[in-house]
């Protein structure tokens, strides 16, 4: 039972760990992730134990293995160098702001963005988003 403890103890901190890095609030996670803000709570706090869907759910998320959110490693992911997990976030980013058309010019180029260059792009679909939601509010619509 005491390394049960353990692996659940490593789970909420790691999920903790991931959001910090990402920079989002808990209610920001839960809503990506898809539940509530106290349910994501429970999880970072180590009251419950998530269900393997669930799991999944949060290293698709974080881009993280599974066997790292469990404490069953302490390496983040298996494969550093892959080239689509890149790809991969910016799409989501798009998706996530609502974006119904973006055309990619050389797709071979954004293969090979990193996480910095990652946060770079969301933070300005955030600022232009926010704009737009400003001139909008100015215009009365």
């Amino acid at each position: 039972m005491l390394l049960m403890e353990k692996k659940n103890d490593v789970f909420g901190k790691r999920l903790k760990e991931l959001r910090n890095n990402k920079g989002e609030k808990q209610e920001q996670t839960a809503d990506s992730i898809g539940i509530s803000r106290a349910r994501y709570s429970h999880y970072e706090n180590n009251h419950v134990e998530p269900d393997m869907d669930l799991i999944r759910k949060f290293a698709d998320y974080f881009r993280v293995d599974t066997d790292y959110l469990l404490g069953r490693t302490n390496t983040p992911r298996k494969n550093n160098n892959d080239e689509s997990d890149s790809l991969a976030e910016i799409k989501k980013i798009v998706e996530d702001y609502g974006i119904e058309d973006i055309f990619f010019h050389n797709i071979e180029d954004w293969k090979n963005l990193t996480d910095e260059d990652i946060k770079e792009i969301k933070n300005h679909f955030k600022y232009i988003t926010h704009k737009a939601k400003e001139r909008k509010a100015k215009r009365g619509d």
